[in-house]
């Protein structure tokens, strides 16, 4: 994937996921302002941005996917495979973040954070999996096109 392929791609899902995984997290977290939520889906989409820049999610993922379970490249289970690595990355680094920037460093840190991980994983993994092919005929389809 060249460089603006990848920019695409890391925009257009990192939008996304900052979406949907910072509004499970606000109602899950009892509701929050307008500005709150606001907050939460830019630190998201900032956090993930990065993440993706620094980590290859897309080689370890693929790894995960074809070497360790065995599952054939553009298959449903090579997609869910390769998804739930990915998310298991992602949301790590953001709820973690995300749990340091709300409640602070202490000891209610990993509780808080813990409280909500299992759903928010499960929620990445479902938009995940909703984006991919909608997000890569985005990306693809204008590349195509010049």
């Amino acid at each position: 994937m060249d460089n603006e392929k990848f920019f695409r791609w890391n925009i257009i899902t990192n939008i996304c996921m900052a979406l949907s995984i910072n509004t499970a997290a606000v109602v899950l977290a009892g509701g929050d302002t307008l500005q709150g939520w606001v907050k939460g889906c830019c630190c998201a989409f900032t956090i993930n941005t990065v993440a993706a820049i620094i980590i290859p999610v897309g080689i370890i993922g693929k790894w995960f996917a074809e070497d360790i379970c065995k599952q054939r490249q553009g298959t449903f289970w090579e997609m869910l495979t390769r998804n739930f690595i990915i998310n298991a990355i992602y949301v790590t680094i953001v709820s973690f973040s995300m749990a340091i920037i709300n409640v602070g460093i202490g000891n209610n840190l990993i509780n808080a954070w813990w409280s909500t991980y299992p759903i928010l994983h499960v929620i990445g993994l479902i938009t995940s999996i909703v984006i991919e092919k909608p997000v890569h005929y985005l990306v693809y389809r204008k590349h195509a096109t010049k």
